[in-house]
């Protein structure tokens, strides 16, 4: 069984997003409506220190305040998501890495159409942020994984759907790098 798309209706366009109603007849053969929101793919990094330790970002954002999160963000038309991974890190973060290690690429909700590309990055290099306005204040900590991955957990991440899962699929290739 599988869905059919029989028109879609834009209802909403901005520069880097829409929203559109599909018409559709579901895979138990009943007529539908399925909202889609088309979204940029994002791009997370979870950059590993020397000593172990995992670097986040804290930041205050418009939506939901003081949020603490791996470095990431969108990726740009035309762009690959390791080209946004390394511009995301050198800006939030002011780190470059030698190492990439792509971990995975994931929907993080059904009618929504971007993934997020999620990378660890090791070999680092510090260097100067390079924030922009909405960046501005804008901090690197680094925190032990085990902290991170209680605090992916215990839901204490206000971004939780990508920062915990980019830190849980990090502490996962961290303990064992072949799986």
């Amino acid at each position: 069984m599988i869905w059919r798309q029989h028109g879609r209706e834009t209802v909403f366009a901005a520069s880097r997003m829409a929203v559109h109603r599909d018409r559709v007849t579901r895979p138990d053969g009943q007529p539908d409506e399925v909202w889609v929101t088309e979204l940029p793919d994002g791009a997370l990094i979870v950059p590993v220190g020397e000593n172990g330790r995992i670097g986040m970002v804290r930041s205050v954002t418009y939506v939901h305040g003081e949020v603490v999160t791996p470095p990431g963000g969108t990726v740009e038309p035309g762009e690959d998501p390791l080209a946004a991974g390394r511009r995301e890190l050198r800006e939030e973060a002011g780190l470059t890495a030698r190492t990439w290690t792509p971990l995975g690429s994931v929907a993080l909700l059904t009618r929504h159409t971007s993934r997020l590309h999620v990378f660890l990055a090791t070999g680092l290099t510090y260097g100067q942020q390079e924030l922009t306005g909405s960046e501005a204040g804008m901090t690197l900590e680094w925190w032990n994984l085990a902290e991170a991955v209680e605090a992916a957990y215990g839901g204490r991440l206000t971004l939780a759907a990508g920062a915990s899962l980019g830190i849980l699929m990090a502490a996962r290739h961290l303990e064992n790098p072949t799986s």
